[in-house]
């Protein structure tokens, strides 16, 4: 798992290096169209990874309620009700990653990009752990009497 995580977080350095090369002194900052191609994929891909993570969680709470607990203290009091736990977060990563696209992505577009590579990281570890997580919980439902 911690390969896993490795080779991501290290993707994402590499995916955000050619949007961080782009720049140069020809163009002024607001147009550099490499950078914005760079932010629009770093998103791009940050957003699948919500996605997974989302889709993982909605499963593994329908299918283990005993054994995921929601750690966010914002959405806990929703963890009995998967799809409203998936909406509300739906709702606060859809409004933090349009904040850190319009509001970083303009002023520091590297910056945004690599935090979107970063965000993308961490989600696929969690969809990742969740999948993993689930396997194991059939396991033992197969193993028990």
């Amino acid at each position: 798992m911690k390969t896993t995580l490795s080779a991501i977080v290290c993707l994402a350095a590499l995916l955000s290096a050619p949007a961080a090369l782009a720049q140069s002194s020809d163009h002024p900052p607001d147009v550099v169209p490499a950078q914005s191609d760079g932010l629009k994929l770093s998103a791009s891909i940050w957003a699948g990874a919500v996605a997974a993570d989302h889709i993982t969680t909605f499963q593994f709470r329908t299918r283990y309620p005993a054994l995921l607990h929601e750690e966010n203290p914002l959405v806990r009091p929703l963890e009995n009700h998967p799809a409203w736990l998936v909406g509300v977060n739906g709702a606060i990563d859809a409004a933090t990653g349009w904040a850190v696209y319009r509001f970083v992505g303009r002023a520091h577009p590297r910056i945004a990009t690599l935090a979107f590579y970063g965000a993308a990281a961490y989600r696929a570890y969690l969809s990742a752990h969740n999948v993993h997580m689930m396997q194991q919980a059939r396991t033992l439902n197969r193993n028990s009497p």
